[in-house]
């Protein structure tokens, strides 16, 4: 079966490829931590003037007119915006260098200063002009940020969810990244803020611990460093799902102290797993799934998919419905008879009326055609919505919608879409009855 041999191969690269434990390399899920991101007080006035000294561009004595209309220096609008806005100016620096270089370069033109973060500027054209001036993109661009962390609803990659970018498959691990990749939708393009930020602001020495795997010195228990958070591992089983023994290493117990308890480590999202009580489980977003033997051999799971774990390591898990079904995790299934596409998961299958929702929402899912009387057996839900975050409208009409919770948001406004980094093209034109299948929600209007 098809949807078997995914989720085998799922797992498999997963247990097989170990996660990244160190913060010198990158992983496109975490850029930087969420206290980075909003560590206002990381840098001074005095020490970003010193670093664009240090920088050898032209910042450094590039004085323009701030929103105020008062002439100030680069290092002054960026300071003074970092605290407006409660974002740390070293992400400021790090957007400047990494959209138009001009923290280094040394003969900027009037562009580079002008787009100095790229804000309404879209791939090196389709510029929106009232966005220009250096004063305005610092302006926007922390905005922007603070925005988001106020606001993520509105906008379309958030964190916990799982994408696919360029290609890429993201799922954002904390608000930070997710911001990121809202404010420049490209895996390579934050890639490139991650190698600029660790080459100029990331700690040093023992300090620098995102990623690692650590216990303190005389103890035993292992710690994940995330999100500028310590994770504990509960169980040996769950640790050796994913990481070796070799790869912890030791440091100071008020190192280790420095950081909030977070969440507990748990086994890899779609375990598949058997207890020493010989039950079957998959595990789920915080669910353990019964699955009876025969549901096992009915899926076509393999034996080496299983992770055999003790009853104990199920503790922080909620029991959830057993599974009944051969889809899980959902699939798509094509009625041979009539053609009709459905996105089924368990024993429920959720209509696709409309190709756009399709191309949309799963655009890389391979369909299974299937027999009609396989779907006849299962109950029929709710029609499949699109994905929250697109902008939707219909054709030969101007009103533009936000698709947030499900339902449509009306922006009425060129100027809130504007304003909120859209980008024009990105709007989908729909047919009224893909409009309907949301409900109308409250109209989205940005103040500043």
């Amino acid at each position: 079966m098809i949807f078997r041999t995914f989720f085998f191969l799922f797992i498999c690269l997963f247990l097989l490829s170990p996660i990244q434990t160190s913060a010198l390399s990158f992983d496109p899920n975490f850029i930087i931590s969420d206290y980075e991101l909003i560590n206002y007080q990381f840098l001074t006035q005095e020490k970003v003037q010193s670093f664009l000294k240090n920088s050898k561009g032209t910042l450094d004595a590039y004085e323009t007119i701030d929103l105020d209309n008062k002439k100030k220096s680069a290092a002054e609008i960026i300071f003074n915006t970092s605290q407006k806005y409660k974002i740390n100016p070293a992400i400021l620096l790090t957007i400047i260098q990494k959209e138009k270089t001009l923290v280094t370069h040394q003969n900027p033109t009037e562009d580079h200063y002008n787009w100095a973060t790229g804000f309404g500027c879209y791939d090196g054209k389709n510029s929106i002009k009232k966005f220009r001036g250096f004063a305005r993109q610092i302006d926007q661009a922390a905005w922007r940020l603070r925005y988001f962390l106020e606001h993520p609803w509105l906008f379309r990659f958030k964190q916990g969810q799982t994408y696919k970018i360029d290609g890429v498959k993201i799922s954002p691990v904390n608000q930070a990244t997710a911001a990121l990749y809202n404010y420049t939708p490209h895996p390579q393009s934050n890639k490139l803020f991650w190698q600029i930020w660790q080459n100029w602001f990331a700690p040093r020495g023992e300090e620098n611990l995102e990623g690692s795997l650590v216990r303190a010195k005389g103890e035993h228990g292992i710690w994940l460093i995330q999100n500028n958070k310590r994770r504990p591992f509960h169980s040996k089983n769950v640790f050796l799902t994913s990481f070796r023994f070799n790869q912890v290493k030791e440091v100071g117990y008020k190192t280790l102290e420095n950081y909030e308890i977070g969440e507990v480590m748990a086994l890899p999202n779609y375990s598949l797993v058997k207890t020493d009580k010989n039950e079957f489980y998959l595990l789920a977003d915080n669910q353990k799934r019964l699955l009876t033997i025969q549901m096992f051999k009915k899926i076509g799971f393999h034996p080496e998919e299983v992770i055999e774990i003790e009853e104990t390591d199920l503790t922080n898990y909620i029991s959830g419905e057993p599974i009944i079904s051969p889809y899980p995790n959902g699939v798509l299934l094509q009625d041979k008879k009539t053609k009709g596409v459905y996105y089924v998961k368990d024993n429920i299958k959720h209509p696709i009326i409309d190709k756009v929702i399709l191309e949309t929402n799963l655009p890389y899912d391979q369909i299974v055609k299937a027999e009609p009387k396989e779907l006849t057996e299962l109950k029929t839900g709710e029609s499949l919505k699109l994905q929250d975050g697109n902008l939707i409208k219909l054709k030969n009409e101007s009103v533009v919608f936000l698709i947030s919770n499900g339902k449509r948001l009306p922006i009425l406004s060129g100027d809130d879409f504007e304003m909120l980094g859209y980008e024009w093209k990105s709007i989908i034109a729909v047919k009224e009855e893909v409009l309907e299948l949301h409900p109308l929600g409250e109209t989205i209007t940005v103040t500043k």
